[in-house]
């Protein structure tokens, strides 16, 4: 049997391989010079922009999971649930598999109401980005087909109305005690009567801020965007990060965004130089972190 170090380090090499792979890919194939010459000439203001709105994300972010740890019976202060988020982000955004800072806010919250209610209170926290998102995706796919909508009104009525069927069936069909206690957190956590405006407020600011800061990238390195492709191509661009198998969505997100941008009429290597953009300015979002991970060591004599 390997060493779980051993794997723990091959798993490592295998996401750094997956990202290192899909950028030299994506360099050779869809003209990596110019997109680096775009990158070299990005335009500041619209970068630090982009820095406001993922800092204003990220804080918004731990504040909803501190909303959602309370719920859960894990009380936490707002300058730990902000300290723990950017550490754990930083994490995300540096080390290979995207996950880690998550674990690592379940583990060391673990003692107020368990580890199961602890990386509930995260799991839940990162499925209400998600489930936002792939709503926004589908809004801007329903715009994106809304030219066909009426020579296909008879399909597009048949599939909602086995989607109803679908959510009925699941409502009555016996369930396992795992799923019937994650379905007691997310009322807790996401429908109580004094809490559900409070997740809906910042999980449209944090999606709004997602999007409007690569968005601003966009802008940044002069692609042009229309709106309502941007509601489509910059979610599913998003979602692709969510995949634990490269370094903080590095590759995945370039490839993703050189193939789905041209829907939106934006050249494959521009899409590429706004996903670095992204990418770096996310990574310097989070840097903040390393303040509450400095040394904090005094001299044995105490002195200064």
């Amino acid at each position: 049997m390997l060493n779980p170090r051993v794997l723990r380090a091959a798993r490592a090499a295998a996401y750094l391989l997956v990202s290192a792979t899909l950028l030299w890919l994506v360099w050779r194939w869809f003209d990596g010079a110019n997109a680096l010459a775009r990158l070299k000439a990005a335009n500041g203001y619209w970068l630090l922009v982009a820095l406001g709105l993922l800092t204003i994300q990220l804080i918004a972010s731990a504040l909803r999971w501190r909303l959602t740890s309370h719920q859960l019976g894990l009380p936490l202060k707002t300058i730990t649930a902000v300290s723990q988020y950017y550490i754990s982000m930083l994490c995300n955004l540096t080390l290979p598999g995207g996950v880690v800072g998550d674990a690592g806010r379940a583990w060391h919250n673990r003692t107020q109401a368990g580890l199961a209610a602890s990386a509930a209170a995260v799991m839940l926290d990162r499925l209400a980005g998600q489930i936002a998102m792939i709503t926004t995706l589908a809004v801007g796919l329903a715009w994106q087909l809304r030219a066909t909508a009426t020579s296909h009104t008879g399909w597009w009525l048949a599939t909602l109305a086995l989607l109803l069927g679908l959510v009925v069936v699941a409502r009555w069909l016996p369930k396992p005690a795992w799923l019937a206690r994650l379905i007691t957190w997310m009322k807790a956590a996401w429908f109580a009567p004094d809490v559900w405006r409070k997740q809906l407020g910042l999980t449209l600011l944090i999606l709004a801020c997602s999007l409007l800061a690569f968005y601003a990238c966009a802008q940044a390195v002069g692609a042009e965007l229309p709106t309502h492709s941007a509601l489509l191509v910059l979610p599913a661009t998003l979602l692709v990060m969510i995949l634990p198998v490269s370094v903080a969505g590095w590759g995945l997100r370039e490839a993703a965004a050189a193939v789905i941008w041209p829907i939106a009429g934006v050249a494959s290597d521009v899409a590429v130089a706004a996903s670095v953009a992204y990418g770096i300015v996310a990574t310097l979002s989070a840097l903040p972190a390393l303040w509450w991970l400095r040394p904090r060591l005094k001299p044995a004599d105490g002195s200064i």
